[in-house]
């Protein structure tokens, strides 16, 4: 299946959260990509596309009714480890976590007399078993460098099955890397709290951290978004929306985060400020040979990425789709493939967030990107010879 663009010229343009329309009427049809992609993918604005599950393989082995089919999944993954966070049990404003068999966690989501509050996340099932294809990426997704570059470099994968009782939840957060997420519920009902850029930042203490839950009538002036996610209804959360998640009953969802052209620069920004706040952290110490590269380490630890790795990622994928222009297989993920504006499309954001490095003070600090400088240079030059 191709994945395209129209318009090979369309560029992305400033955010806007104006007139946000989560229910659309978006219903799994290829023909809607274009409409997701111009007016929520593009615009960075959420939406729920309804109806997409009908031929995954989950949706029909995973559950009986809208009843969870334990047999099924203890007798299939039942011997496998899983992380479980342990949602009545908080320290250091997060929810403890530990591993447990799957088969054990499903004992415990059947028994009604269990006061423990478990919440099964970031599982990575698709990592576990590579030949289960339980489920398919949804044509709006497809558009995944984060997922592609992790299984074409056999790294941990951004793709995640979640399930909970209810009342288990997620605690206020924005997704790793500020990008894009999806979730698709298989069976169950989720509420989501969703804060448009900005708003988070009137939930801080006097210490600039959030709060672990929002709580509505402690924050008035608040602009948020309460959204009811049902059975077979696929969520797309923005780059650098906050959110929070609740269970409403026992949910079993797959989940993903991502990152492409539309929200590359985004993820630019955002680790750039990440920057600017572990340097005025450790200020103090600016004018040792170190400090650099410590600022690295720590915006590596709170990021999940420093420059560098940034800068690796942005070079394969760039390599990739030049590349593809070329001749070479076109494949993005699963089953699509891209077209040639979609590539181009790629490819002229990656130029524009490539330009804005090389500008970067950062640039010229010989230690940091010193292995990756020439590799970038080359790159930003083939990248205009081919637009």
């Amino acid at each position: 299946m191709m994945i395209d663009i129209e318009c090979s010229d369309i560029d992305v343009p400033e955010y806007s959260y104006n007139n946000v329309n989560f229910k659309s009427r978006l219903q799994n049809n290829i023909s809607d990509f274009g409409v997701f992609f111009k007016d929520y993918m593009l615009k960075n604005n959420p939406c729920i596309i309804q109806n997409v599950i009908s031929d995954w393989d989950c949706a029909n082995k995973w559950v009986k009714g809208d009843e969870i089919n334990y047999n099924y999944l203890i007798e299939q993954y039942g011997d496998l480890d899983a992380p479980v966070a342990d949602c009545k049990n908080i320290e250091y404003n997060s929810q403890c976590k530990s591993n447990m068999k799957v088969h054990e966690f499903l004992e415990y989501l059947q028994s009604d007399t269990n006061n423990k509050l478990l919440y099964l996340k970031d599982w990575h099932l698709r990592r576990s078993r590579p030949d289960d294809k339980f489920y398919e990426i949804l044509p709006y997704f497809a558009m995944d460098w984060l997922n592609e570059f992790a299984v074409d470099n056999k790294e941990d994968d951004f793709m995640f099955v979640y399930i909970g009782p209810q009342g288990s939840w997620t605690p206020l957060h924005e997704d790793v890397y500020c990008s894009f997420s999806w979730s698709v519920n298989i069976v169950g009902r989720k509420k989501w709290i969703l804060f448009p850029p900005g708003e988070e930042d009137k939930l801080k203490d006097q210490f600039g951290n959030l709060p672990l839950v929002f709580e509505p009538e402690n924050h008035v002036n608040v602009k948020y978004y309460e959204i009811i996610q049902e059975k077979g209804d696929a969520l797309f959360v923005p780059s650098g929306w906050h959110h929070q998640v609740t269970n409403e009953m026992k949910t079993i969802s797959v989940n993903h985060n991502w990152i492409n052209a539309c929200n590359i620069e985004f993820v630019w920004k955002a680790m750039q400020k990440c920057l600017v706040c572990v340097e005025k952290q450790i200020s103090e110490f600016k004018d040792t040979p170190e400090y650099p590269a410590e600022c690295q380490l720590i915006l590596k630890s709170l990021f999940g990425m420093d420059f560098k790795s940034f800068v690796v990622f942005l070079c394969y994928i760039a390599k990739k789709r030049i590349s593809q222009l070329q001749g070479q297989s076109n494949t993005s993920l699963s089953k699509y493939s891209l077209g040639i504006n979609t590539i181009k499309f790629d490819l002229r954001n990656i130029l524009k967030v490539m330009n804005s490095i090389q500008i970067h003070p950062i640039f010229q600090n010989e230690n940091i990107l010193s292995s990756i400088e020439d590799d970038l240079l080359q790159l930003t030059n083939a990248i205009t010879k081919v637009l």
